[in-house]
């Protein structure tokens, strides 16, 4: 049995099996998880007796029927072998990783490219120690490192007041990914991408299209 593969496959189903883990196994598989992180972002290779640790604690805190199901799959030819990159549905244990550590939801088949596409926009790592604006947008990346996109910002670290206020609109706080993708792909309200359009006096029209987006429940 691969563990790394049943732990894709726990990726794979998060959003049915996470709830049946329970808050003290969420916590008990945030430490070999990260070490099979940490592994894998320094190429070293992931730890194979952290993945094995990991799926006992899922094992142990699933209902009897699921740990059975699960069990069932591993012990099946799709999950055999040892590889750490293997993959279920198109979801690897990086992406475990993410959905318990970081509570990053972009991962997979669909979401994860998203991911790596807002990724890509200009941004900067947090600094210094102190607490960060809670209305700013701050995104994870694989490896846990956390990113500023840059558009957020007149100058310096000082941000755009319309930034702050559209943020309180699309509750950036909570959905910091969707803030992100508003911002930064193409708007038919605005007919450009919102962050395009900063400094350009049309902060009314920036915040009347954030407005308008909640009221009308419409697409980003």
């Amino acid at each position: 049995m691969n563990p790394f593969m049943m732990l894709a496959a726990v990726a794979a189903d998060w959003s049915r099996l996470g709830p049946l883990l329970g808050p003290g196994a969420h916590q008990a598989l945030r430490a070999p998880l990260a070490e099979i992180r940490t592994g894998l972002r320094n190429h070293e290779g992931a730890d194979r007796s952290a993945a094995d640790r990991a799926v006992r604690t899922v094992l142990a805190a699933l209902p009897e029927q699921e740990a059975d199901r699960l069990r069932g799959d591993g012990s099946t030819a799709r999950f055999a072998g040892t590889s750490p990159s293997a993959v279920h549905e198109g979801y690897d244990a990086m992406d475990l990783c993410m959905l318990v550590i970081d509570g990053n939801p972009m991962v997979g088949p669909l979401l994860g490219p998203v991911r790596e596409r807002l990724l890509r926009a200009p941004a900067s790592s947090p600094r210094g120690t102190g607490p960060i604006d809670p209305r700013l947008i701050v995104l994870t990346r694989e490896n846990g490192e956390r990113r500023l996109p840059a558009f957020q910002f007149e100058a310096g670290d000082m941000p755009w007041e319309v930034v702050l206020e559209v943020a309180d609109v699309l509750r950036a706080d909570r959905d910091p990914w969707g803030a992100a993708d508003w911002w930064l792909s193409a708007n038919a309200w605005t007919g450009a991408p919102p962050a395009g359009l900063l400094g350009q006096g049309r902060d009314p029209e920036l915040l009347g299209a954030a407005r308008a987006l909640t009221v009308t429940g419409g697409e980003w």
